[in-house]
């Protein structure tokens, strides 16, 4: 079984010690922002300093800020939607009603004045772990002085629930998006956006011509650190989503399920007692 531990720690990949990684590490600073890091966890009484884990050879980003490395996420989406990165505004958090609260909006207003012309959505999504505090006892011997690397650290990644809650959010917004006739983006790292192509299959087109556009990135190792870098923008239609969702080809047969129940009932495995009164 490979290896599984953090990939980046406080910005940088846990194989480099160099004096400016470790200050960082020290001041628990997040330079994909500039401020201090704002993940917690009840283990430690520092930041979850964990930018990226490193799952089967590769660097998967488990925090958000994760993707905000240099802002080249909204300037490949500004350019790639309106030619140019001139007149730009960048709002985050922004809450519609009836339809929840977007990550980010880029705006671009009229030059020398406050008039709006035009604005794109932006959404990030990053993937989570399961057994989290296995891969906090990680951070905690990497801290310590500790080489991670050879160490296999049971923790897991919980990639099928991130893809059924961004699936959801992707309909409900999408829908608004094309009542709007509004183009917003999906920021994926390869490795989850592969995961969701394996378990619906939308229909994607390769380009950002859909209202619906996934912009897929993924870390790629430089000489001291990992580079966001952009793969490619592929967009797809509501309709091809649900249509993906609705036929997913990965529900198993009936015949499975009822051969679990029967096999639960002759290996005498624990059930509710039904105790019914009349």
């Amino acid at each position: 079984m490979a290896a599984r531990y953090p990939a980046e720690v406080f910005g940088f990949p846990v194989e480099i010690r160099s004096h400016e990684a470790e200050a960082v590490r020290q001041q628990h600073h997040c330079p994909f922002v500039n401020t201090p890091c704002n993940k917690k966890s009840r283990l430690v009484s520092y930041p979850m300093g964990v930018c990226s884990a490193h799952i089967n050879g590769h660097a998967v980003a488990i925090c958000p800020r994760r993707f905000l490395e240099g802002q080249v996420v909204f300037r490949d989406i500004a350019l790639d939607y309106f030619g140019s990165t001139n007149d730009l505004l960048l709002f985050s958090e922004v809450r519609l009603a009836g339809v929840g609260s977007f990550d980010y909006v880029l705006v671009r207003h009229k030059p020398m004045s406050s008039h709006i012309e035009d604005f794109v959505i932006v959404e990030l999504q990053t993937d989570q772990t399961t057994s989290t505090g296995k891969l906090v006892q990680a951070l905690k011997d990497f801290m310590s002085g500790k080489d991670v690397t050879a160490v296999h650290y049971p923790f897991g990644m919980n990639t099928y629930d991130t893809l059924k809650r961004s699936y959801t959010q992707i309909l409900t917004k999408g829908v608004a998006m094309e009542h709007w006739s509004q183009r917003i983006y999906w920021v994926f790292q390869e490795y989850v956006f592969d995961n969701m192509l394996q378990r619906y299959q939308p229909a994607f087109t390769p380009d950002s011509s859909h209202l619906n556009v996934f912009a897929v990135y993924d870390l790629e190792r430089g000489r001291e650190t990992y580079v966001l870098t952009q793969q490619r923008f592929v967009s797809a239609s509501v309709d091809a989503l649900f249509t993906a969702l609705r036929q997913n080809p990965n529900v198993p047969e009936k015949d499975q399920f009822v051969a679990k129940l029967q096999a639960r009932i002759e290996q005498g495995k624990p059930r509710l007692r039904l105790d019914f009164r009349i």
